[in-house]
């Protein structure tokens, strides 16, 4: 059978399984395994910070509206002190520090479409649900955690401006530094592809003849950087070219929480078909020193005032 047989075939499945109650609430459980596949393995947010997912019983009530949020304990400091043989330690009270995160929600548009247009289409009606909603949650959930990154290093000055046109070794130092000389360990560096694609064509005197003779053939082919991972990400509208971000370990870093699973409705109305999709999370940056940031003077990368 070929692709587009297989695909008409699973259309026609589709439509006939919607037509009952019993049927809708199989396709929302394969929607919703589907869409958690997926989300792990393209969010950008979720390589960096990777979510954990709690129940209702682990959250608490907000006193001034009808929310929900996770709180989480802050690492208590302590001190040691060296002491002759009759000296004792000081005495300290302990008093934690915990931090509240809201839950919200991100949600897709709400999808519909004729029953008899779906025989129009050649590949699964999943593809459509993949390429309409999804797509849209992720773009949500990076923007978030953007957003929050670029507000921790405006409030800890943790943040370079440089005049350097593309990335190199120098400037990639300069950010580590700026975790790495805070008693805290820089793990992983986020950048966008143009700037990976400028880090491909460091020359030999910055990476050795071996290395600029392997990238000339294959590219830059190791998934890190000076020793951190590196995640890169084409998506130009959230991340602009030239600004890089340095960040610890989760533990180091924050809190990702998602409530429950992604949740996939759909719903058949005559002969309409309805969906869309939805999940909750609670996102945050527990300790803003784990995050750096330098913005290089990169230029547009579509000449001519071209835009993503």
């Amino acid at each position: 059978m070929s692709l587009m047989e297989q695909a008409s075939t699973f259309n026609n499945m589709f439509m006939e399984r919607v037509q009952t109650q019993d049927g809708m609430e199989k396709m929302a459980a394969v929607g919703s395994a589907y869409i958690k596949s997926f989300l792990r393995e393209h969010s950008v947010s979720r390589k960096i910070l990777p979510p954990e997912s709690i129940t209702r019983a682990e959250c608490q009530r907000s006193t001034r509206n009808d929310t929900i949020y996770k709180v989480v304990d802050f690492e208590h400091p302590s001190t040691a002190v060296a002491l002759n043989f009759r000296g004792t330690g000081r005495e300290r009270y302990i008093q934690g520090k915990r931090y509240a995160l809201p839950f919200f929600k991100i949600e897709s548009d709400l999808f519909s479409k004729q029953e008899a247009e779906l025989l129009a289409y050649d590949y699964p009606v999943t593809k459509v649900i993949e390429e309409n909603s999804i797509k849209d949650i992720m773009a949500v959930e990076d923007a978030v955690f953007l957003r929050y990154a670029a507000a921790a290093t405006a409030a800890t000055g943790k943040k370079i401006v440089s005049g350097d046109t593309s990335v190199n070794r120098s400037n990639l130092t300069k950010l580590f530094k700026m975790i790495d000389g805070d008693k805290l360990q820089s793990t992983c560096v986020l950048m966008t592809n143009v700037d990976w694609d400028d880090f491909q064509v460091l020359p030999a005197t910055d990476v050795g003849s071996n290395l600029a003779s392997e990238m000339t053939v294959n590219g830059y082919k190791y998934e890190t950087l000076l020793k951190r991972r590196a995640v890169v990400t084409n998506k130009l509208d959230l991340l602009p070219a030239g600004r890089i971000y340095a960040f610890t370990d989760p533990a180091y870093l924050g809190n990702f929480f998602l409530l429950g699973d992604v949740k996939f409705w759909i719903k058949k109305e005559a002969d309409k078909i309805y969906w869309k999709t939805w999940e909750y999370i609670a996102e945050g940056f527990a300790n803003i020193r784990s995050i750096a940031e330098i913005d290089l003077n990169v230029p547009a990368p579509v000449p001519n005032g071209g835009s993503f």
